[in-house]
């Protein structure tokens, strides 16, 4: 057998030992549908028809801009060491290929991707999957150094050419890394994206994380059923490393379309995904001293009222996510540095005023606009170098689930009054896409019912409520009639509109 001869093994130890704690962020973000620039997609939206909402280049160029405004909000520009994406698009270009993504990107140092996407775009930039694009894009931004992988990456042509795009699975997850990845595998999960494992190397120290994109409707039983399936291909696989290694340092993160407390906020579907399948909790204390499998919820370290990632409906939920077990406490290889969970919320970019609500994507205007449905959430980490198992982080104010609140927090609609908001003008018509999600003091004329349509600052523009109460008080509305009302503007299935949250928000009639 061969040995090192012992001073050579000594330099190795004492450098490894010398080596410097490190901190890092990881941030997961749902960036809401980022397909490529090929036209050939499964959902209407995305696909090469020329219309007037239809997503371009343009389109692509700007959303994957916002993406990467967003994540040079981190480490003075140069983004978190480690991004966890969701709606990744599965490329659907028979001929697509970016191959050795280093490779490609020496390929392309000369150019840029405006420029890749403008006058340079070819057969093989057609061909170029969305996580190329936005690595280009991040490089070209100094947001250099990822290492990139990716789910599943086979689509089912046969059924897109059949029509049936909202049936095939479109999306994948993806992990950007300034670490590397030294192993990846895709768990295929039920009626959702596959789970994505990948094991990164932070300065030596194995750390492994779960990207998850589960079943969509969280408040629905028959989807509910579909999430639990998808909860226990992620359980049984944290059970073998947990059954191997029961200080691993895994992080399980993602869209996991549950809320963080289904269990308590909507009992009718229990046994729940997210707390009674996977064992989601918000007992830190207990996680922090476990000995065995348990998984902390960070939602847990934000006080009620700031918990919320997405809203529906006039209610925040808590859909993006992020669980650690007992090894995230102890003093081996990686460990949660307490109480740095956050929310990114970024007025102006990925918030619109005066809500703070999420600036959701769209494809209106010559470019879009927007960011996403969801805002991301943040955690950050650190090396750990003296290898204890057993000594533990006790942490500050550590979170509990006692007296969690029975129902999701509620958007304070009624917080917003007449003059505290701007008049929708013709500028803001004309730039739609840079208007999405704020609310206007709208004056118009109705010029038809079901849907209402009311013409505003010179353009056409459906006026809708998902209060049934409301929809009727506006039923009472006739062509011809003048009405004045808070909006909140937004596009639904191609077709520009203003929604009404609040009876306040309705001015007179």
């Amino acid at each position: 057998m061969f040995r090192l001869p012992l001073l050579s093994a000594l330099a190795i130890w004492f450098s490894a030992a010398a080596l410097p704690a490190r901190e890092f962020t990881v941030l997961t973000y749902n960036v809401e549908n980022l397909f490529d620039a090929d036209g050939l997609a499964a959902f209407e939206d995305y696909k090469e028809t020329g219309g007037p909402n239809s997503y371009t280049r343009a389109h692509a160029l700007e959303k994957i801009r916002t993406i990467g405004r967003v994540l040079g909000t981190f480490n003075g520009g140069q983004g978190p060491e480690v991004v966890l994406l969701n709606e990744i698009e599965i490329d659907f270009s028979p001929d697509s290929r970016a191959g050795d993504l280093k490779k490609f990107l020496g390929d392309y140092s000369g150019t840029t991707l405006e420029e890749m996407l403008g006058k340079g775009f070819d057969g093989r930039v057609k061909g170029l999957p969305s996580e190329a694009l936005l690595l280009k894009h991040l490089e070209d931004s100094g947001l250099k150094g990822y290492h990139v992988a990716v789910g599943a990456d086979a689509p089912d042509l046969a059924s897109l050419d059949a029509g049936d795009g909202r049936r095939v699975r479109a999306q994948k997850n993806a992990v950007f890394s300034k670490f590397p990845i030294t192993a990846v595998r895709s768990h295929p999960a039920a009626d959702a994206r596959d789970i994505l494992e990948a094991t990164l190397d932070v300065d030596g120290k194995p750390f492994t994380v779960f990207v998850n994109h589960w079943k969509s409707g969280a408040s629905d039983p028959e989807s509910e059923a579909t999430r639990r399936e998808n909860a226990k291909v992620l359980r049984a696989r944290l059970d073998e490393i947990f059954a191997a290694d029961p200080s691993a340092d895994v992080l399980v993160a993602g869209d996991f379309n549950s809320n963080h407390n289904q269990s308590a906020v909507l009992p009718a579907l229990e046994p729940t995904a997210v707390n009674t399948i996977l064992g989601s909790h918000g007992d830190e204390a207990a996680t922090a001293a476990a000995q065995g499998p348990s998984l902390y919820n960070l939602w847990y370290e934000l006080p009620p009222h700031e918990r919320g990632s997405e809203h529906h409906r006039g209610r925040w939920g808590t859909l993006m996510q992020k669980m650690l077990p007992p090894g995230l406490y102890d003093r081996n290889g990686i460990q949660y540095v307490d109480n740095s969970f956050s929310r990114v919320v970024l007025p102006g970019l990925n918030a619109a005023t005066p809500l703070r609500l999420p600036r959701r994507w769209t494809n209106a205007g010559a470019q879009g606009g927007g960011a996403s449905d969801h805002f991301p959430v943040a955690a950050r980490f650190r090396t750990v170098g003296d290898g204890d198992k057993e000594t533990r982080l006790k942490p500050v104010n550590p979170g509990s689930d006692a007296g969690e609140p029975a129902q999701p927090l509620e958007i304070d609609y009624r917080s917003i009054k007449k003059g505290s908001v701007p008049a929708f003008s013709g500028a803001d018509a004309a730039d739609p896409g840079g208007r999405i999600g704020e609310v206007f003091l709208v004056k118009g004329r109705v010029v038809s019912e079901k849907p209402t349509v009311v013409v505003a600052a010179g353009g056409n523009f459906e006026v809708f409520s998902h209060d049934g109460a409301l929809r009727q008080r506006m039923d009472s509305w006739k062509p011809g009639d003048m009405v004045e009302f808070l909006g909140q503007f937004g596009m639904h299935r191609g077709r520009l509109q203003f929604v009404v949250h609040d009876g306040s928000w309705i001015v007179g009639k």
